[in-house]
């Protein structure tokens, strides 16, 4: 992790403290009140969101990749030495056959909230309290992610790819709801350009989980 004030080369403007983290780590971010740790959708919606936010760290890393029919493909076995990641990955290799983006998230979404908050632990920027609540250590660093979401709105088109798919699953998991600052349409048009603007296997990505979470809204 890197804290900063010159900002993410994404155009946001310096003197913001911003943080670079793992897409997953951001998404839990966004997805949780900074003050009470509750979050912000349904826990069951977020856990898909984070499970394809995880997901989207093996595509950007390429150690996956998603083929035209969905179907995840691992290319590179290797584990990195990371937790959150390494763990996914090896529940990938386990299997003798491929399967959906969908079938991936819905599989690895019970675990995500845990690991993936568990390394935000250990990274100093939440604290762990019951019924799975993480307020976060430094309310302003914890917004950073939001932040950057909120700036990039106008311009959708300096997004870099993590910020995009971010954006994305921000979009796709009902999170936009719980950004503030402008209209809810302008916010949803800014996520949505940056959620067309993803290469195919990305937007097969946030296609899969938005599939997921819909299902999990409907049950």
């Amino acid at each position: 992790m890197r804290t900063r004030h010159e900002g993410r080369g994404d155009g946001t403007q310096s003197g913001v403290v911003m943080i670079t983290l793992p897409l997953a780590d951001e998404l839990f971010l966004v997805g949780h009140d900074q003050y009470r740790g509750r979050p912000r959708v349904s826990g069951r919606v977020l856990d898909t969101g984070l499970a394809g936010a995880v997901l989207g760290e093996l595509v950007l890393d390429g150690r996956i990749a998603i083929r035209p029919d969905t179907m995840v493909q691992v290319w590179d076995p290797r584990p990195y030495g990371e937790r959150v990641t390494d763990a996914a990955l090896a529940e990938i290799l386990k299997q003798d056959r491929a399967h959906t983006v969908r079938a991936w998230v819905e599989h690895l979404r019970d675990q995500a909230r845990v690991m993936v908050g568990s390394r935000l632990v250990g990274r100093g920027l939440v604290t762990p309290q019951r019924v799975q609540r993480f307020p976060a250590v430094d309310p302003v660093i914890a917004a950073a992610p939001q932040t950057r979401l909120g700036y990039l709105l106008d311009r959708p088109e300096q997004a870099d790819e993590p910020s995009a798919v971010l954006g994305a699953l921000t979009l796709v998991t009902g999170l936009d709801a719980a950004m503030g600052g402008p209209s809810d349409r302008q916010i949803r048009d800014g996520l949505t350009q940056m959620h067309e603007a993803l290469d195919p296997q990305l937007r097969a990505l946030t296609l899969g989980v938005a599939a997921a979470a819909a299902q999990t809204m409907l049950a």
